[in-house]
């Protein structure tokens, strides 16, 4: 007998530690159900625009494309919120109907709110794209305190992405684990070298808004989520956005969902309080909207501050970032919103959250704001181009109906 549990107990610690190691591909793999067919869901098309009738046939349309469980959009022009519907089910099992009050994820679009609360600190003169990292996070280690807050907040600093970690499970993106302070949070990449000599070139990364939220807490003497909530959500009436806390207050917040090969199943449980000011931010779309017509009408910061968190930084070559990245926004041109094809600047910020996409756009010369958001992984490089051309969709119907 002690020779059998000699034998077979350091096999069964050894598939308990596996299974925790590797959890999330573990149970990737089993549970899915067939994906229903969702095409019997109807809108909500009481609008007497013609042009808002327009949107609410391309959402319907694209929702069908996705095959996503819910998929929520928003339009603003001028400072107004003009358009918004919502189709699908912000619960499968059970059921639920998504509706306007329906909480997402908006993963890394989260970067583009808390630009707002950087531009605040900024405009008050509390931090500027100089500050050092070493004069406000003490806890810093000698690799990341040299950086200067630009190079932060445009991914020029070199600070590496998410990778593995000795951990449960194995991957940073798993993270399970309940950070209590951006100390904690900033540990995880705090020794590592840096990928480059920082302004050289551009990597993305959520770890530069983790050191960024670190630096906002010293400048503001307030928490980061705090901070944010008193300068940039409360202020503009954003009631419906906060932060993805595990286990708490999940009222009105979608059920997120893998979806691959025709099947669906819930995502993996994931903590983000690792990357709150990166990708930890859920929302509605009618907040995104307030938020992006607060942004381009000037309502918290001025046009100064504005210009300069879109303004894609430039390396130190003197040519801009591979990513036209500014300080919490992506900067481009586009020739698919006018029906002519000529030029129209999109400062925008889309994210990829376990289990649900967003999408923001704003255009300047239009006073426009669109947000698109869905309950459902963006798996395949498919999938991402079919969700993130929905905004510009939506916005080409708006922009050509005034010419």
């Amino acid at each position: 007998m002690k020779k059998i549990i000699k034998i077979f107990v350091p096999i069964i610690v050894m598939l308990l530690v596996s299974y925790h190691l590797f959890k999330p591909i573990i149970t990737h793999n089993f549970g899915k159900e067939k994906l229903e067919d969702f095409s019997h869901l109807q809108l909500n098309t009481n609008h007497s625009e013609q042009i808002k009738k327009q949107a609410d046939s391309l959402l319907f349309s694209e929702f069908n494309k996705l095959k996503t469980p819910a998929l929520s959009a928003s339009i603003g022009i001028n400072n107004t919120s003009i358009w918004s519907n919502t189709i699908g089910y912000a619960d499968v099992d059970n059921q639920i109907l998504a509706d306007s009050l329906t909480i997402f994820r908006i993963g890394s679009t989260s970067k583009a709110l808390t630009s707002m609360g950087l531009g605040v600190l900024i405009q008050s003169k509390k931090l500027n794209i100089h500050s050092l990292v070493k004069d406000f996070v003490p806890f810093a280690s000698n690799n990341l305190s040299e950086l200067t807050l630009q190079q932060v907040a445009s991914h020029t600093s070199g600070i590496r992405n998410y990778g593995t970690c000795f951990c449960f499970p194995i991957w940073e993106y798993y993270d399970n684990h309940e950070y209590n302070s951006i100390e904690e949070s900033v540990a995880v990449f705090n020794d590592n070298e840096l990928l480059f000599e920082p302004s050289t070139s551009f990597s993305y990364s959520s770890y530069n808004f983790t050191l960024l939220s670190a630096m906002m807490e010293t400048a503001s003497e307030k928490k980061f989520l705090s901070f944010m909530q008193e300068n940039v959500f409360q202020p503009l009436q954003m009631t419906q956005t906060k932060a993805d806390r595990k286990n708490k207050n999940k009222n009105n917040i979608a059920k997120f969902y893998e979806i691959e090969n025709g099947e669906i199943k819930e995502s993996y449980e994931v903590n983000n309080s690792l990357k709150w000011a990166g990708g930890g931010f859920l929302s509605t779309t009618n907040d995104l909207i307030k938020f992006g017509n607060a942004v381009l009408n000037f309502r918290i910061l001025d046009s100064l501050t504005t210009v300069k968190l879109f303004e894609p930084v430039k390396l130190n070559s003197g040519q801009v970032n591979s990513d036209n990245y500014g300080m919490g926004w992506r900067n481009d041109t586009y020739k698919t919103i006018r029906k002519d094809g000529s030029d129209v600047n999109v400062i925008h910020h889309g994210g990829v959250a376990m289990g649900s996409t967003a999408m923001l756009i704003l255009l300047p010369e239009y006073n426009l704001t669109v947000a698109v958001t869905m309950n459902r992984n963006a798996s395949t490089q498919e999938t991402k181009d079919l969700f993130f051309s929905i905004p510009h969709k939506l916005a080409s119907l708006f922009v050509n109906s005034n010419k």
